[in-house]
């Protein structure tokens, strides 16, 4: 599931079945497409030349001659995958049919200088090309993930306090000018809901998924497949929607009573005294949050369920008005304890509207951390499948 337009030439359409592994064949492609085998014909010639689709002998038996199975070409080119998290970053190549080839991940904090960040994603990234016979100009696309909001024209993010140290920074065209090849840069919540999409059918749309983390956001998917992400780029940044005006919480954005001040991860562990802040190895914060669990410390897992019942308020009014057919949860607060699913579960059957939960499934994540990669690889293929028939590589707005 991705953000595929209706208006499809016929190149386009053959390049696309194939590239989802729908069509192996040109009599397959025929059938499909309802296209004249001949046209059918014209146009896979042409894609062989330009070395976008390739042509195999497939074995059939004794009898008979092999059958031609056709398969994405080299000349679709290689997409650059960059995940950005707080506490490590992956690097990761995909192809045009969005299978990650190779990926490696670096233990490295987001919080330390971003020049020291992205020299080591470079350095990464060459190493994965040199390592599969790969060339600078095989790559068609780089794809950034953030766990920051973002300006999604722009390519940097849009929030001076989160991603501290980062503001200003023109990630997408960084990465685009190292790797030669257009960028695009989106919110994590955003690919991982796209990552998700993709293990759905389409009748399971429309998606929300909400990634419950330090902050929590959410990533939305239309009916038709696309990421919903509001006139600025915005939609789905939940993290900072104030339930408390009252309240002398502190959020990380800088406001007060924000819904990720009571129930993110960051908010679990204040409440519990686990130190965190500048100077303090936030994975050590998380171990010592994942052995009290291990050992059901009553604080512990009241602190946790605390959480889980404003997320499930959360969520409810999220149901109410988007409507979805599936909810997926997904970050280090579901991993923590199964009681997080239940409990938002149950307050959402309660709160939400019956009409709008008649259908709706809500589940864990089936990708775990790999959701973002995941997405990244479908919108990197996206972009190379349009461009790859223009004889050209894709349109960046980073540029914008």
């Amino acid at each position: 599931m991705t953000e595929i337009a209706s208006d499809r030439s016929p190149a386009n359409t053959i390049l696309r079945l194939v590239a989802a592994g729908t069509v192996t064949s040109r009599a397959q492609a025929a059938r499909l497409t309802g296209m004249a085998r001949s046209t059918i014909g014209l146009h896979v010639d042409q894609m062989l030349r330009d070395d976008v689709l390739a042509e195999n002998d497939e074995p059939q038996g004794a009898r008979g001659r092999p059958a031609k199975e056709l398969t994405v070409g080299r000349g679709a080119g290689y997409v650059v995958d960059v995940i950005f998290d707080r506490t490590e970053t992956s690097v990761a190549i995909s192809d045009a049919s969005a299978a990650v080839v190779d990926s490696k991940t670096i233990d490295i904090l987001l919080s330390q200088d971003p020049e020291a960040v992205l020299e080591q994603v470079f350095a990464t990234g060459d190493t994965l090309l040199a390592e599969h016979g790969l060339e600078v100009d095989d790559v068609r696309q780089v794809i950034a993930s953030v766990p920051a909001p973002i300006d999604f024209q722009k390519g940097v993010t849009a929030h001076r306090s989160i991603m501290a140290g980062w503001e200003g920074i023109q990630i997408a065209k960084i990465l685009g000018d190292h790797f030669g090849a257009p960028a695009l840069m989106d919110n994590d919540a955003n690919l991982m809901a796209l990552g998700a999409a993709t293990t759905l059918h389409e009748d399971e749309l429309p998606l929300v998924h909400l990634q419950l983390s330090t902050g929590i956001g959410a990533g939305l998917i239309t009916a038709d497949s696309k990421i919903h992400r509001g006139a600025d780029g915005s939609a789905g940044d939940i993290g900072h929607l104030r339930i408390d005006r009252q309240s002398e919480v502190a959020c990380q954005c800088g406001k007060r009573g924000c819904i990720g001040a009571y129930a993110s991860l960051h908010a679990v562990m204040a409440q519990l005294g686990i130190e965190e802040g500048t100077g303090v190895d936030p994975r050590a914060a998380r171990k010592t949050l994942t052995q009290l669990v291990r050992r059901s410390d009553p604080a512990t897992l009241a602190a946790l369920r605390d959480a889980a019942v404003h997320l499930g308020y959360l969520t409810a009014i999220l149901v109410d008005m988007f409507n979805p057919r599936t909810i997926v949860l997904g970050g280090p607060m579901v991993e923590l304890s199964d009681d997080v699913l239940s409990t938002v579960r149950g307050v959402v059957y309660q709160e939400a509207l019956s009409v709008a939960t008649r259908r709706l499934v809500i589940s864990p994540s089936r990708l775990g951390n790999k959701a973002a990669l995941v997405g990244a690889a479908r919108m990197g293929a996206d972009e190379l499948l349009d461009a790859s028939l223009r004889g050209g590589r894709p349109a960046s707005r980073a540029d914008a």
